[in-house]
């Protein structure tokens, strides 16, 4: 029963515009794990567990297929390269790569698609940058901005736990995990439609 109202008080919310979840609904609703398609992955401490409760509501179609397609593919014998969820709206890369150290790692924006990232395995760690500095301005062709910053914190990237990029979250991903030796990753990043405000 209080999933239900927890569910319809999302809905009604983003229906109407008026998002008034707190961090503690949202995070329960997160914990509740309705949203995950049966994927077992939680996300990663952190995610903007109301923003990602707002953007599921506001486009459940689109992350409901989303969490599908993580849910019922093998990840870790996948093809590399990119894969259509649905088209124009959300799609899935896995790639495999060396991270790169922090110094050389972009920090990024992305304006019409957050990212969903997961990495199955490897050594590397997501950083979020504040007070940063626009080093190469957004192109709308390819929803990419790159930033500098002095302040970035970072988390481990763990086989456990996912990370969600918004618009408002300037990342650096791919970086190797500080005194591990080099080792390759395999990561899948889904792009997911940004369902404006």
């Amino acid at each position: 029963m209080k999933r239900i109202l927890l569910t319809t008080a999302i809905a009604l919310a983003a229906a109407t515009g008026m998002w008034a979840m707190s961090p503690r609904q949202a995070q329960k609703w997160v914990k509740s794990g309705e949203w995950s398609q049966g994927w077992t992955v939680m996300p990663d401490k952190s995610v903007n567990k109301v923003e990602f409760a707002e953007q599921f509501s506001k486009n459940r179609e689109v992350w409901e297929a989303a969490f599908k397609f993580l849910a019922t593919n093998d990840l870790a014998t996948l093809p590399l390269g990119t894969h259509q969820i649905i088209e124009g709206r959300c799609w899935a890369s896995v790639s495999e790569y060396e991270p790169a150290e922090e110094s050389d790692a972009n920090i990024e924006e992305h304006r019409r698609f957050i990212d969903l990232q997961y990495t199955m395995s490897g050594n590397e760690k997501m950083g979020l940058a504040s007070n940063t500095t626009v080093s190469r301005e957004y192109n709308p062709k390819s929803d990419m901005g790159m930033h500098t910053s002095p302040n970035i914190k970072y988390y481990r990237a763990a086989a456990d736990r996912f990370f969600l990029f918004f618009p408002s979250d300037r990342h650096q991903p791919s970086v190797r995990d500080r005194g591990t030796a080099p080792e390759k990753s395999r990561k899948v990043v889904l792009k997911i439609e940004y369902a404006a405000k």
